[in-house]
């Protein structure tokens, strides 16, 4: 008896320790985990275990961003929200995180702006009123020089017949990484005003160009009788509504342009004096394009401004899905709004069996006449039925260069450009500069699409079986346990 009473001593002792120890053991590696824990969050440190690690910034950016930090350079990075706002919206997340990515680096001084309060740091980084800013937009500024991006730009969303978001996908950090570039390395495309035969001065398109500046384009004007050659940062040339033709060394000089890959839109308002623009018709032809020297109007009233039948309604063209301009009208059509043009000339064109690539933009209706007007011709004949007043060409030849073309040019200076009647035009034509010279320098960052992990059930009976085995099995084995070790505690 006194041998089992020493026995059941000893289990009872070896059955404490061992309790002892376990509980020991639980109090230590909580201990452990909330000292861990602790640490993680104070070094603000994260794992992202997304499979398209959506979360983190490409390799591409970080070595980037880390060439900057040893240049010593800084950007002033502005974004125009609270860090809040941000951080709690579910839907923002990667770009939360992508932002906190780049302020990691010392080259990347990343700005918290609330637009509706802080109106000291809107009017620094806008005090020109060069930019047309909205909540969400981000400003970039690096040695004075400037670039806007719009937050609405960050993600690509994707909706159903009813308007459901069915995904998106995160395209902000090759924008972002994009315009830190360009402003650190003071890249930003120029769209010259071609002066010096009788263009109007730069002075009479300040609001258009104040629309190019939030596109990140500047605006010069270019006497190319006073230079050698086109510059070299000139994103295209811009010829406005001249009143006689450039020079054959004005035209060599363009063309030397031209034939390295450059770009340029001709706005050629009706001009009635008795001359030929021969030089500029040469360089028109050459993308396929023929000008006519007449003064279009429209003879069906429903179809022509009130007591001005020179400002007509024209038909904005669906372009093929193939054609590479084809999101020029795309996103204009979608809007539903109807297409005005101001007295404009008409052109014709001619693809010389696919030499170039040519998309008309803005035709008339059947309606329309083109009355003779300038020009050398000695016998003028009327035109009637749809005729083409905007179109776009890229020539093959001439190393993918891309040519514009309107009949008219004063829709885009100051007088005409905020008017209702001429918001297609406006918008179409600045879509076509980025057509041909996207100002957003591309760093081939791949788009991250949010993904999202699923577990298919073949039907509810076979759901409820699992949710037995993954909560109540467990529960009940848990129990069991507990019960076995009171009942050998007591024992």
């Amino acid at each position: 008896m006194s041998q089992n009473k020493q026995t059941n001593r000893f289990h009872n002792w070896k059955n404490t320790k061992f309790a002892g120890m376990a509980v020991t053991l639980a109090i230590l590696v909580l201990v452990i985990a909330v000292v861990l824990n602790m640490i993680v969050s104070r070094l603000d440190f994260s794992w992202d275990i997304s499979p398209n690690k959506q979360y983190s910034l490409s390799s591409t950016t970080e070595k980037y961003l880390d060439q900057l930090d040893s240049e010593g350079k800084t950007v002033d990075f502005y974004i125009l929200t609270t860090k809040d706002s941000l951080e709690n919206d579910m839907s923002s997340l990667t770009l939360y995180r992508a932002l906190e990515a780049y302020d990691a680096h010392k080259s990347i001084n990343l700005i918290w702006v609330d637009p509706d309060t802080d109106n000291d740091t809107m009017e620094k980084i806008n005090s020109d009123n060069a930019f047309t800013l909205s909540t969400g937009d981000m400003v970039f500024i690096c040695d004075n020089v400037k670039k806007r991006v719009p937050g609405s730009s960050m993600y690509t969303v994707y909706t159903d017949d009813d308007g459901n978001t069915t995904g998106e996908d995160f395209k902000g950090e090759n924008l972002i990484t994009g315009t830190i570039k360009g402003v650190a390395e003071n890249r930003t495309p120029t769209v010259y005003f071609l002066s010096g035969h009788g263009e109007k001065s730069l002075d009479s398109y300040t609001k258009f160009t104040t629309n190019l500046t939030n596109y990140n384009y500047t605006a010069k004007e270019l006497n190319l009788s006073e230079t050698d050659s086109v510059p070299d940062d000139a994103a295209l040339v811009l010829v406005a509504a001249p009143s006689k033709d450039i020079t054959d060394a004005e035209a060599e000089k363009l063309n030397a342009y031209l034939d390295n890959g450059g770009n340029i839109s001709l706005l050629m308002s009706p001009n009635g004096g008795a001359f030929a623009y021969t030089n500029l018709e040469a360089i028109m032809k050459d993308y396929g394009f023929y000008m006519d020297y007449d003064r279009v109007s429209e003879t069906n009233s429903n179809y022509h401004i009130s007591g001005d039948k020179y400002t007509i309604q024209c038909e904005l063209n669906e372009l093929d899905d193939d054609s590479e301009a084809t999101d020029l009208t795309s996103s204009l059509l979608n809007q539903g709004l109807y297409t005005f043009m101001p007295e404009s000339r008409s052109f014709r064109y001619n693809d010389e069996g696919g030499k170039y690539t040519i998309a008309p933009l803005i035709t008339t209706y059947d309606s329309a006449e083109g009355e003779p007007y300038g020009g050398i011709s000695d016998d003028p004949e009327k035109q009637s039925g749809q005729m083409l007043l905007a179109a776009d060409s890229t020539s093959i030849a001439r190393n993918d260069s891309k040519m514009v073309v309107f009949g008219n040019a004063e829709f885009i200076d100051d007088e005409h450009v905020s008017d209702d009647t001429v918001i297609v035009p406006v918008y179409l034509f600045l879509s076509t500069i980025s057509w041909m010279y996207d100002s957003d320098i591309d760093m081939e960052i791949s788009t991250k699409s949010t993904t999202n992990d699923y577990i298919s059930l073949q039907d509810a009976g076979f759901a409820k079986g699992l949710m037995v085995v993954l909560t109540v099995i467990p529960v009940a084995i848990m129990a069991a346990g507990i019960g076995i070790w009171i009942k050998r505690r007591n024992s």
